[in-house]
């Protein structure tokens, strides 16, 4: 129990904005801009409200289904929203929008990968895509989403504060600046965002606060289209962002940097290491700083602040659907709105066919009253039982007849197909999106076909890509202001890996200064790093069928592209075996270097093994070319004695041939005297 003098029941002092003299005076304007900003979005509130009960079935009006539930027809839904819906959602879903961060000007591009490896891994922290996803289905559905950015501590027992980036879940619960005309809200000088919180918790909280309802002048909170938005245990509550500015000296620094001395103006060392212009003067200017300013208020009180944040913007992002000025008066509509009118044909032609459906099944007989005298029972149940046979009195005259049930006209059917088509037009999603059968036979008529769906349906995805490069470069404003103390950060790549970095730490000499220079911001959306994967495995292995000869080269890769289970350690043992100058240095591992080192040991001695083998080869060549020289000189020699060994060769043979002659003359003469 809190005593009457108990400090929890004293009422805060809170700082006020300049230009008020009072915190009644302040809220008294933040409620005549907060009934202002929502009045003049009514209509689009109204409807937005319609179109989100409907895409959740609520599909027949009062009157209508009043009416019919008397006559005890049925009034069916056959909710076809949700299919439409989920084609331009989960067309998001299978792709990632990155925020890419460049360096500008002089700045270090390795801060720039830094600051860009540091966004990725704080959207991952707080799950981002589940608030880029959220936005977008409040988007095709009622035709306005939003999220945000949010400063909390990493966990309650640290001083270090991360970045997070929050879903929204109810799209009407931001209210904007009627003035703002930028799809995403950069020019919204002013925004609500309400809240509802139990009376008890107020209390709790808020003990010296009065938990009075927010506005009479407009009905926006407690009128029938925001019934059970508010009870009678509620305290509605808002958070009141303002864009303010407070005067800044800045300063050109002889390093190229622009420098805020706002606070050393006056500071010697800091004059020294300003520009100087020709006459002397130093390179500085007032200027009128930006900032966010926020302060949480019931009706009647402020509750806390005021938050600050050093950021040229509100850190709110809004993403609408289409938007059309007429006159003076916006129009913003999503893709459920004008798929209203056809799905409600469809819905009452579809109960019609099943009213006709529950009358056809009770056949009727035609019969005097003799024929059936005393058998009515039979005749009446004919349609509920399995008897075939049925017995009229036949002395009666003409038998029964049976009159067959009125069938379905064509024309109902036909009314429900036309209006099956006519949401398929509307929303310009047809079959082929909708994985139905239909004309496109060949699989590029399939893709054109789904191409005309997609650009018809383009503008939903580029909102809120513009909205997330907004959000980037907001985070990238606050980088500074809430990573500026020594930190070891954890960073991630485009594939997901992760890493480590120091900043801010002048004693390391491996650390960056993430708080200096200035970078740009932009997204690049495509499919997400699993399925670009995918895609690649694909393509290479339909390179190697067309190249084989190039598995050498990039086999390592095409296992780490798979699926498989330990894809990535068979990828690993295959760069064991490839050459270092082949892979990239962060893939060269000690294993490597002593790989390479037995590999140059094993050239080495090879190559003194070829040089004792090529020296035995020399050896034995001048050995041969020695043999060959003497065979050469015998040769001479023996040439040069040819000629007298011909001549006595010559006379040689001429003694035998003489000799044989004379031999032949006495055997011839024996011969003869023989004879005689």
């Amino acid at each position: 129990m809190h005593g009457p003098d108990d400090p929890k029941k004293r009422k805060p002092k809170f700082e006020l904005p300049e230009g008020y003299e009072s915190e009644a005076e302040f809220l008294r304007e933040m409620r005549i801009h907060f009934d202002e900003d929502v009045g003049a979005d009514k209509l689009n509130r109204d409807a937005a409200i319609e179109d989100l009960r409907f895409a959740c079935g609520d599909q027949w009006t009062d009157d209508v289904r009043l009416r019919r539930d008397a006559a005890r027809k049925p009034t069916l839904t056959f909710n076809r929203l949700p299919a439409f819906i989920a084609q331009i959602v989960g067309q998001r879903r299978m792709n990632e929008t990155e925020i890419k961060i460049v360096a500008d000007e002089n700045s270090d591009a390795a801060i720039a990968r830094v600051r860009e490896g540091l966004v990725r891994n704080q959207q991952k922290i707080c799950r981002a895509d589940i608030a880029y996803d959220n936005t977008l289905q409040n988007t095709v559905i009622c035709g306005i989403g939003n999220f945000k950015l949010r400063l909390d501590y990493r966990a309650p027992d640290v001083w270090e504060q991360d970045i997070c980036i929050d879903p929204i879940p109810d799209p009407l619960s931001v209210v904007w600046d009627r003035m703002s005309r930028d799809p995403t809200g950069r020019d919204a000088k002013r925004l609500f965002e309400t809240f509802a919180v139990p009376k008890k918790a107020f209390k709790k909280d808020y003990p010296w606060a009065v938990p009075a309802e927010w506005s009479t002048t407009y009905s926006y909170l407690t009128d029938n289209t925001m019934n059970g938005w508010v009870t009678v245990d509620d305290v509605r509550i808002v958070a009141y962002w303002h864009m303010r500015t407070r005067p800044r000296v800045l300063a050109l620094m002889q390093n190229g940097n622009t420098e805020d001395i706002t606070d050393r103006a006056e500071d010697p060392d800091t004059l020294s290491q300003i520009v100087q212009r020709d006459d002397g003067t130093p390179v500085i200017r007032e200027v009128e700083m930006p900032f966010a300013q926020c302060y949480i208020c019931s009706a009647t009180d402020i509750l806390e602040g005021p938050y600050e944040l050093p950021i040229s913007r509100l850190p709110y992002f809004r993403v609408p659907g289409w938007e059309v000025r007429v006159g003076d008066w916006g129009h913003r509509w999503g893709l459920v709105r004008f798929l209203k009118d056809p799905q409600r044909l469809h819905n009452y032609w579809r109960s019609v066919v099943a009213e006709r459906l529950m009358a056809t099944p009770k056949a009727t007989w035609l019969a005097t009253q003799e024929a059936v005298a005393g058998r009515e029972a039979a005749f009446r149940n004919s349609h509920l039982t399995d008897d075939p046979l049925l017995v009229w009195n036949g002395e009666s005259g003409a038998p029964p007849q049976r009159v067959e049930p009125a069938q379905i006209q064509q024309a109902l059917l036909g009314e429900a197909e036309i209006t099956s088509q006519d949401l398929k037009d509307i929303s310009n999603i047809h079959e082929a999106n909708l994985g139905m059968p239909s004309n496109e036979v060949s699989g590029a008529a399939i893709m054109a076909r789904q191409r005309v769906s997609d650009t018809g349906t383009i503008i939903y995805h580029d909102n809120l890509n513009q909205a997330i490069e907004e959000c980037g470069r907001t985070f990238n404003e606050l980088i500074p202001f809430v990573f500026d103390t020594p930190r070891i950060l954890k960073i991630l790549g485009p594939d997901g890996s992760q890493d480590t970095v120091a900043i801010n730490d002048t004693g390391n000499p491996h650390s960056v200064d993430i708080t200096s220079g200035r970078y740009a911001v932009s997204v690049v959306t495509g499919p997400s790093y699993a399925t670009k994967r995918m895609e690649a495995a694909a393509s290479m292995l339909s390179t190697l069928n067309v190249m084989p000869q190039l598995v050498n080269i990039f086999a390592d890769l095409l296992v780490e592209a798979q699926d498989w289970p330990m894809a990535e350690k068979i990828a690993e043992r295959i760069r064991l075996s490839m050459d270092p100058s082949m892979l990239d240095p962060s893939q060269v591992t000690p294993q490597h270097a002593a790989i390479a080192q037995a590999k140059q040991q094993q050239g080495q001695e090879a190559a003194q093994v070829q040089a004792a083998g090529a020296q035995s080869q020399i050896q034995k060549a001048q050995a041969e070319a020695a043999m060959n020289m003497a065979r050469a000189r015998n040769f001479l020699v023996q040439a040069s004695l040819a000629p007298s060994h011909a001549d006595a060769q010559t006379a040689n043979t001429a003694s035998q041939i003489a000799d044989r002659s004379q031999r032949t003359s006495i055997e011839a003469a024996k011969a003869a005297s023989a004879g005689a």
